[in-house]
């Protein structure tokens, strides 16, 4: 199935595979500095980082999953304030999972720390963007990370 036409599509499409589709919210949230808010992620013998964010439960709107998200994965708490772009990402799981994630990403501000641990596969660090842009495992949240950066306020935390 193709695209639906204006929505950037990555990865690489394996026709023998079935992909399930997953709806996600992240977030693009900076500091002071100008760093922003990213995760390493380590699960099934796999390292990788990745902006905070992931699946949109049954019953939830996309800011509510972020926000759910965001503290789960930061031990922070966010307000988003704009969405930036809408992505679909053709990937497999650190698990082998084929997934086809159909994303949001939003620009956030930080706005305290969060009543819940932090899942214990994830690591806050803060990167400077142009880092963020090269470490990021997914090609939808470097795009993200980019059209933040173009924005006037792009640096306000």
């Amino acid at each position: 199935m193709p695209a639906p036409t204006g929505i950037p599509t990555f990865g690489e499409k394996q026709p023998e595979l079935s992909y399930a589709e997953r709806p996600c919210a992240f977030g693009v949230a900076a500091g002071p500095d100008g760093r922003i808010l990213c995760v390493r992620v380590s699960r099934a013998g796999q390292t990788w980082t990745d902006l905070p964010g992931g699946r949109i439960e049954t019953g939830e709107t996309e800011t509510g999953a972020l926000i759910r998200e965001f503290e789960e994965e930061t031990g922070s708490t966010c307000q988003p304030d704009r969405l930036l772009v809408r992505t679909r990402q053709y990937l497999v799981t650190a698990k082998g999972e084929p997934r086809l994630n159909q994303s949001a990403y939003y620009a956030v501000e930080t706005t305290g720390p969060a009543r819940r641990d932090i899942d214990p596969d994830h690591r806050p660090v803060w990167l400077t963007p142009e880092v963020a842009i090269v470490e990021l495992r997914d090609e939808a949240a470097a795009l993200a990370v980019m059209l933040w950066m173009r924005r006037p306020d792009a640096s306000a935390g």
